[in-house]
């Protein structure tokens, strides 16, 4: 059969490079991870995990309910009996393959690697410009409104200085330049918003209290009053403006020419009229 062919071929392949017990998913060690993890489950539950493959023999570890442990052999001829799983821990990246078909597919064509490469290279260009760019600490009362806002959407009250970075910057700015200062910034404002009454800090994490409410609509009144103070003295310097340049025209500094001279025009109008009266007749 074509499917026995294809795992006579394959599973040489991934279990030369099998993973060892213990595999990093992170830092510079993760990175460096390319190897495979070719296991069988039962009605759903874990079976077995191969670690070679010699002839028609599947070597490996059974599941003993706790652990894989128990040392055990399956014959290419039971795999149709069971469901088989194939991982690829691949750098930081897991590729989870369902059937011996879709490894070979990946294997032959590098589809899903290409994929993961570019994705990796678009992330690393926008982490680049990240990093380029600063970080900009939000201001107390704006971190505040963000901070009840997202209490609100959260079903857990309280939040850390890292999730609260992650969120107002994304999780890009763990590798920013500046990430160690940002996040000390940020645990000051947060501080401070603690010893005022805003926040409360229980372990190790921020709530909003209600005094968070009154302190907001509090701050957004002096808002609202002072971009009404703003626009009222706007208005009175435009119409003190208008009022000096009138005083100027009566005082006589400013001499505006006459749109319309209705002297010349009613002048201008007679003497026309008179060049077209008849020349009167002489009498006799």
């Amino acid at each position: 059969m074509i499917k026995d062919l294809i795992y006579r071929w394959m599973l040489p392949k991934l279990l030369s490079n099998a993973c060892e017990s213990s595999i990093p998913r992170s830092g510079e060690e993760g990175q460096k991870v390319n190897c495979f993890v070719v296991s069988l489950d039962r009605g759903g539950q874990p079976f077995f995990i191969a670690t070679k493959f010699m002839g028609k023999v599947l070597t490996g570890v059974k599941w003993n309910g706790n652990s894989y442990c128990e040392e055990h052999t399956l014959d290419l001829a039971e795999l149709g009996a069971y469901e088989l799983r194939i991982t690829h821990y691949y750098g930081l990246s897991t590729i989870a393959y369902d059937s011996i078909f879709d490894v070979a597919f990946h294997f032959l064509t590098k589809f899903v690697y290409l994929k993961i490469r570019l994705v990796r290279y678009i992330d690393a260009t926008h982490q680049y410009f990240f990093n380029k760019s600063k970080i900009i600490s939000k201001k107390r009362m704006e971190l505040l409104q963000f901070m009840v806002s997202d209490q609100l959407d959260r079903e857990h009250d309280g939040i850390g200085t890292m999730d609260l970075m992650t969120k107002l910057y994304s999780i890009r700015w763990v590798l920013h330049p500046s990430a160690d200062e940002q996040e000390k910034n940020l645990e000051l404002y947060l501080d401070s918003l603690v010893d005022s009454g805003e926040l409360r800090k229980v372990n190790h994490e921020y709530i909003v209290t209600g005094k968070a409410i009154s302190t907001l609509e509090r701050y957004e009144e002096e808002e609202r009053r002072h971009t009404e103070a703003v626009k009222l003295q706007k208005k009175m310097v435009s119409l003190t403006i208008v009022l000096a340049f009138m005083a100027m025209i009566q005082a006589g500094l400013i001499r505006l020419p006459a749109l319309i001279d209705f002297v010349s025009w009613g002048q201008d109008g007679n003497s026309h009229n008179n060049q077209m009266q008849p020349t009167p007749k002489p009498h006799g």
